[in-house]
């Protein structure tokens, strides 16, 4: 059995161990999705699409606490409890319930669950570069990217430099070289960089930071840098 196919079976072992209706993993850019579901495809993209935007401000909450952030966030929606585990700072992992499982029970289990998710951070890593290659290539096929990059706005400088510096804030003095070294390495266009360009930026300068809660203020000062106004 490949690792992919090994992150299939701990999926659905999950689910089905935990009374859930679905379990999902995503990365905060959106490039992966993976779930096991005992319900239709159409009801687990629906439910995870509500709860993105409190996933993703959740697993790059700053807390100022220099132990990190919370390692899950917990809550019901109507009928629903779901539960948020963070994997790494790029990835996280939803567990979605019927209330009838009861809280004791998603809370006992899921931390189990996010446990073993973590031992696939290097499949998962790879499942999201194969994705974000693929999603890439299709619109390069379409004849769309350069025509949506050309209508896209480029971050300003004063926003390049101030994604060095925060970058720098959590990984010392080398920032510098390992933030232009892979500008470089990923063929980025500086004065030309666009917010999807940035976001992958992000992504491979989080993976430099060693510590956890330093890569996770670091995604969320560097987020927020990204979606000021653009020139």
């Amino acid at each position: 059995m490949n690792p992919e196919e090994e992150l299939k079976v701990a999926l659905d072992r999950a689910r089905q161990g935990t009374g859930a209706l679905f379990i999902a993993v995503q990365d905060v850019l959106g490039f992966l999705n993976i779930f096991s579901a005992d319900v239709e495809e159409n009801f687990v993209r629906r439910w995870l699409q509500r709860l993105e935007t409190n996933a993703i401000s959740f697993t790059t909450l700053d807390t100022g606490n220099s132990a990190g952030p919370p390692d899950f966030s917990f809550g019901d929606i109507g009928k629903y409890y779901y539960y948020i585990g963070v994997l790494n700072p790029q990835l996280y992992t939803i567990g979605f319930f019927p209330k009838r499982v009861g809280a004791a029970k998603v809370l006992y289990s899921m931390g189990g669950v996010v446990e073993e998710l973590r031992q696939f951070t290097d499949v998962l890593n790879a499942l999201k570069e194969t994705s974000r290659k693929r999603y890439l290539e299709q619109k390069e096929k379409e004849g769309e990217l350069k025509r949506v990059r050309r209508k896209k706005k480029y971050l300003s400088q004063h926003q390049i430099e101030a994604l060095k510096d925060a970058f720098q804030n959590e990984i010392g003095p080398a920032g510098d070289y390992i933030f232009n070294a892979t500008i470089i390495e990923k063929r980025f266009n500086r004065n030309l960089l666009t917010k999807e360009d940035a976001y992958e930026l992000i992504d491979y300068l989080a993976q430099e930071i060693d510590s956890l809660d330093r890569a996770e203020r670091f995604v969320k000062t560097a987020l927020s840098i990204v979606d000021e106004e653009a020139i």
